[in-house]
């Protein structure tokens, strides 16, 4: 959507009211407006349940896009952060204990949309900034067509 401030669950809202027509959806996102404890049903993403509903008429496919500069702090000292919505900055010293902390809250955020993800039923490509993005398309290409073949060959033949 083109509302600033606009969340991830308001653009696939948007997605599902202006798009009725069966077909393909890929939905591009970092995701990181997913809190770490969305790793189970009881307290799903504020997505999860418009990208669900999604996922029922439609094929869906998720990509998320990784920054590696998001998932770990480099050990640089005392840094000038600024807040992107209020615009406010404060200096922060990147101690091992806070980027500890960092990294696994990053790890956890990560498994949350991935639980979020598996319990949407769609189809999860992740791409990182940092590595060649056409090369792990392919990569999940095949390992769909793999998963889609093994399912097909364990599927029983309907009676007739």
């Amino acid at each position: 959507t083109d509302a600033e401030g606009a969340t991830l669950a308001d653009a696939l809202e948007d997605l599902a009211r202006t798009r009725t027509r069966r077909g393909l959806r890929v939905v591009i996102s970092d995701f990181l407006d997913t809190p770490p404890e969305a790793v189970s049903a009881e307290s799903p993403a504020p997505w999860e349940r418009t990208l669900r509903s999604l996922a029922t008429r439609h094929q869906v496919l998720a990509v998320e896009i990784v920054d590696p500069r998001e998932l770990d702090l480099p050990d640089i000292g005392l840094v000038t952060m600024q807040d992107p919505e209020s615009g406010r900055t404060r200096e922060v010293r990147l101690t091992p204990r806070l980027r500890r902390d960092y990294q696994q809250a990053a790890q956890e955020q990560r498994a949350a949309v991935r639980a979020a993800l598996r319990r949407c039923g769609t189809p999860h490509l992740v791409l990182r900034t940092d590595r060649d993005w056409i090369v792990d398309m392919a990569r999940f290409v095949v390992e769909q067509r793999r998963t889609a073949h093994r399912l097909s060959r364990h599927t029983p033949a309907i009676p007739r």
